[in-house]
């Protein structure tokens, strides 16, 4: 029992009780035994025993509530700043290291500049500033990313064809990957309904996952992707066959910046950037793993939302 309903009854027994003690009084007056005195001495010093004690019950419950809220604030505020924390040291983490690299190569090309360039030197400036507009784009990645991240604009709702829209970016997907070694194993509901939502999210999502899924086996694997619909969602699965996620990343792995990828391959956005998304529309965003076994993520949408 919730301890607002506690406080409540016990509010409530502060009344009702003395009351029905005062009902038993007057029908003993009017109907009065042979020792009408003592009965009525007791009745009385009952109703004021009992209405002590739930004076002071209902101070220990109004003491205990207040203790409460004022931890359930404290407990809210220690969360937000954990969050914060984590959020900050992902993105001190995520800018650190192309900064690092930029600063490298701007001395590099300092030392080799100070004396005339060699043919050999121009290579390598040439090297220099191509790893630097390298990692000025991942900045420029980041930052987009980040905006993404705390951009919530409205979904626009239309209906659209799950399947298709997969297919769009298992296509994508294909030609970017540029390997061979990575099969792709489709098992679409053809008598999937079309859905109401917003085709262009949905298509962030399920690239997001196809990236992950690929990345996560690197050289080789295979990908499941099937759509089926149950309980009124329309479902959207991508299983890989890479190592999995250990129980403890698997905890935290929605979290804002964080992931497992090396550095330089991910900025840890694209999962919580996918969750927000999907509960924007409504849906659910879950995933399974076992260390080993791969990872199997699974997107369900209302079909009518």
């Amino acid at each position: 029992m919730k301890l607002v309903r506690v406080r409540r009854i016990a509010r409530l027994g502060q009344y009702v009780y003395p009351a029905s003690c005062l009902v038993i009084g007057a029908i003993v007056w009017k109907y009065p035994p042979s020792d009408h005195l003592f009965v009525m001495l007791a009745i009385g010093a009952g109703v004021l025993c009992m209405w002590g004690v739930l004076r002071i019950a209902f101070r220990w419950l109004e003491d205990a509530t207040a203790e409460q809220s004022r931890l359930g604030k404290e407990l809210i505020q220690s969360q937000k700043v954990l969050a914060l924390g984590e959020i900050s040291t992902g993105i001190a983490h995520e800018i650190n290291n192309p900064l690092n690299i930029i600063l490298r190569e701007v001395e590099l090309l300092r030392t080799q500049l100070d004396a005339p360039p060699s043919s050999n030197d121009l290579g390598e400036i040439r090297d220099s500033l191509d790893s630097i507009l390298g990692q000025v784009e991942r900045c420029s990645e980041i930052t987009h990313k980040l905006l993404d991240f705390a951009r919530h604009r409205r979904p626009v709702s239309q209906f659209a064809d799950i399947n298709l829209l997969m297919e769009d970016m298992l296509s994508l997907v294909e030609r970017e990957s540029g390997t061979d070694s990575i099969w792709i194993v489709r098992a679409f509901d053809d008598l999937m309904p079309m859905v109401k939502t917003d085709p262009p999210l949905l298509r962030q999502v399920f690239l997001n996952l196809l990236i992950n899924a690929v990345q996560a086996m690197g050289k080789s694997g295979v990908i499941f992707v099937s759509t089926y619909c149950e309980d009124g969602m329309a479902c959207v699965e991508v299983r890989d066959t890479g190592p999995g996620i250990s129980p403890d990343d698997i905890k935290r792995i929605f979290n804002p910046f964080y992931t497992t990828k090396p550095p330089g391959d991910g900025t840890g956005l694209g999962l919580s950037v996918s969750l927000r998304i999907i509960n924007e529309l409504g849906g659910s965003l879950c995933v399974k793993s076992d260390p080993g076994e791969g990872a199997t993520f699974t997107v369900r949408i209302p079909i009518d939302h």
